[in-house]
């Protein structure tokens, strides 16, 4: 898609007339998508704000607060999509049999990378002047229960290798990684044999069938999903059952982004774009009455009442069974970032590209090695919620550090990002 023609898209509409056209995103066509990658950079503070749970600045973007949505939600959209538009070109041109080795390649770089953290927090618990629970523990905030992620310490080494093969231990704060290796295993094969069959529909219908079953499944008594399809640790919170909706219509979204991209164009199109820019606002205008006991109370709405709002919060924002609310709200979200970063591009990257666009790019290596920073700042004297602007100085220079590192390549070689 050209400059010109994204131009002509924005020629009726008075609010884009506003925008200079220098703004505009160039799209060359190519599989690398610049807007993309600074998406997933910006998610890496919210990441920081949601594992570094130190009160900050960050938690007024962070801890919900553009919308009921999370790091998790935006990543595993975006990863569908980069895998749809990378690895779909190579389905387009040459058939599916061409682009298995590169989706097999992938899915043994993510598993291996998965197994090494487990081995390796696995093995830092039995140094004995390193506190590892905030990586070895998951501490329920609402039940107030906390669950060891490992076998106890004299557990034989075999039962621990054997876990970490079956990605039923390890940090919690990695565990969506394990989600990808199965996805890319199970899924994706799949989703790209009946893309590339012309079954988009029965893809996607099969995709929400699925969903819908999970949804409507009571809670297991720990109050998590009621099936696990792979018994692994991170279907906890990310049952395969729910989270492959947004994965497989990310994939397709990827598959057909130029179509969709016409689409967006027409007045349909339109009127769905202009709907997500306003139900976006919604989402956050309610998310603002969350009743929050961190946040002061100017940082509050108080439109809905606490407990309709946690009514509303269980009954359709719920994150590990992805809610209806939570799911409308992600997309949506996602529709208007996408279209303002379009228009606007130019500002947008000059500003904010430099840090965003590398950390992006890298998302994966900045997911493995924020783990072992979590775990160095955990044995430190540092803060936790007593002290606003240290807390803040805490989360800036761990984000500028992991830019160094990105920057400098640092152990790229071994580490996949």
């Amino acid at each position: 898609m050209t400059t010109d023609t994204l131009r002509a898209s924005g020629s009726s509409s008075g609010l884009t007339e506003l925008i200079p056209t220098s703004w505009i995103y160039t799209d060359t066509g190519s599989t690398r998508d610049l807007r993309l990658d600074f998406m997933r950079g910006f998610v890496i503070p919210l990441l920081f704000a949601s594992h570094f749970e130190y009160f900050s600045a960050l938690m007024f973007i962070g801890w919900e607060r553009i919308g009921v949505v999370s790091t998790a939600e935006i990543f595993v959209i975006l990863s569908g999509i980069v895998v749809g538009m990378v690895y779909g070109k190579k389905v387009k041109k040459d058939g599916l049999s061409a682009a298995m080795p590169g989706l097999i390649q992938r899915s043994v770089s993510l598993y291996r990378i998965s197994v090494v953290m487990i081995l390796i927090v696995g093995a830092i618990r039995y140094i004995p002047w390193i506190d590892s629970s905030v990586i070895t523990t998951f501490h329920d905030p609402y039940g107030g229960n906390t669950y060891q992620l490992y076998p106890s310490l004299d557990a034989s080494i075999f039962q621990v290798i054997s876990k970490a093969l079956l990605l039923q231990i390890g940090p919690h704060q990695f565990q969506i990684i394990g989600m990808y290796v199965v996805m890319f295993i199970l899924i994706t094969p799949f989703t790209f044999f009946m893309l590339h069959s012309g079954r988009a529909k029965l893809l996607l219908g099969l995709s929400w069938v699925i969903y819908l079953i999970n949804y409507g499944m009571p809670e297991s008594s720990s109050g998590s999903a009621a099936i696990r399809l792979t018994g692994a640790q991170f279907e906890y919170a990310f049952p395969i059952l729910a989270w492959q909706l947004i994965y497989v219509h990310g994939v397709a979204a990827g598959y057909y982004k130029q179509a969709l991209l016409a689409f967006f164009m027409t007045q349909w199109g339109k009127a769905i774009l202009y709907a997500s820019i306003a139900l976006s606002i919604g989402f956050m205008v309610f998310t603002f009455n969350h009743p929050l006991p961190q946040f002061p109370a100017w940082a509050q709405l108080h439109l809905v009442p606490a407990d309709v709002f946690n009514q509303l919060y269980n009954e359709y924002f719920q994150k590990y069974k992805l809610g209806v609310g939570r799911l409308l709200n992600a997309v949506v979200l996602f529709i208007s970032i996408y279209a303002l970063m379009t228009r606007c591009w130019q500002p947008i990257n000059k500003a904010l590209g430099w840090l965003f666009i590398p950390l992006g790019q890298a998302s994966l290596y900045v997911f493995f090695i924020h783990v072992f920073l979590l775990l160095a700042i955990a044995n430190t004297p540092l803060p936790g919620y007593d002290n606003f602007w240290l807390n803040t100085s805490i989360h800036a220079g761990l984000i500028a550090l992991v830019w160094v590192l990105v920057k400098k390549e640092f152990l790229f070689k071994w580490i996949p990002h």
